[in-house]
């Protein structure tokens, strides 16, 4: 009995101060799978497609510069294995860049305009739109350099204005005719009067002459003679939404249309770079002269889209 007691407690003893080796093995197991991280997923969010992906998904696709959508995709064409889709992104974006483009030369920014016209450049070097770009921004540098020239030598230079000195002057003696003396017995013949002066006539008041131009009935807007069709948005195509975007512009005297600006949209935002882009494709008749014009562009969407769109 004494043994049989004895061996229990050894046994009891064993096992309260005892580890299972296996139990301590499993747990070291389980630590080092939770702290480990997958070197694939790392380097997948350290690519340019990954980078501009990201970009896209924040609405930068193509400002600012140096950390876009569109310029990290062309870091990603020059990796072989992110080419393809690279590539396939870049022509997709490529309207929206030139419609951008396009916009910054109607709100004469050429800085934009040239920096825009470099990215169309590097998607693609034989874009048709390219030569009519760099024909924009030339004509728009050259007017901007003429206007600061202009103003340059409408400017006087500063001067220094000296204050005379003040003397006192004696003022000016006035000289009286003596009357003639009249001898004895002549008759005295008095000087004529001198003649009335002439009525002043006054201008007619400012308000009159506004009246009289208002009368004056306001030129025939020109006819258009070339018409455009807008560029439908890729997102509104996709989500099948239809919409205008009213804009108005000054129609120069050859025909040609110069600042474009959106008035209203609907819905808004989503159609108003295809709106202000085809404004300046529109040509008129030519009259001489300026006109300010508004026009509203609407988007409808062609047959088939209805349910043919993803």
């Amino acid at each position: 009995m004494k043994k049989i007691g004895m061996g229990l407690a050894l046994l009891a003893g064993l096992t309260a101060c005892g580890r299972s080796p296996e139990t301590v093995s499993g747990t070291q197991e389980v630590a080092a799978s939770a702290g480990t991280v997958s070197p694939d997923s790392v380097d997948e969010m350290r690519t340019a497609y990954a980078r501009a992906s990201q970009a896209l998904a924040e609405q930068r696709m193509m400002s600012p510069a140096g950390d876009n959508a569109i310029e990290h995709y062309l870091a990603a064409r020059a990796d072989t294995a992110e080419a393809a889709r690279a590539q396939a992104a870049l022509a997709e974006l490529q309207p929206y860049v030139l419609i951008a483009a396009e916009q910054a030369l109607a709100r004469s920014d050429a800085v934009e305009a040239e920096r825009l016209r470099g990215l169309i450049e590097r998607i693609d070097a034989g874009a048709p739109a390219l030569p009519r770009l760099r024909a924009g921004i030339a004509t728009l540098q050259r007017e901007q350099a003429a206007q600061a020239s202009i103003a340059a030598l409408e400017t006087p230079p500063p001067s220094v204005t000296v204050a005379p000195r003040a003397t006192a002057v004696p003022p000016p003696a006035v000289a009286t005719r003596e009357p003639p003396p009249v001898a004895a017995g002549m008759p005295v013949v008095a000087e004529p009067a001198p003649p009335p002066a002439a009525p002043v006539v006054e201008a007619p008041p400012p308000a009159a002459v506004v009246a009289r131009a208002a009368t004056v009935a306001p030129a025939r807007a020109p006819r258009l003679v070339q018409d455009a069709q807008p560029r439908y948005p890729l997102p509104a195509l996709r989500a099948r939404i239809e919409g205008q975007a009213e804009v108005s512009f000054t129609i120069q005297p050859d025909g040609s249309v110069r600042d474009v600006r959106l008035l209203s949209s609907t819905p808004a935002g989503l159609f108003d770079a295809s709106a202000l882009a085809v404004a300046q494709r529109w040509r008129f008749e030519p009259s001489g002269q300026a006109h300010a014009s508004q026009r509203t562009v609407r988007f409808r969407l062609p047959a088939g889209a209805e349910g043919g769109a993803d």
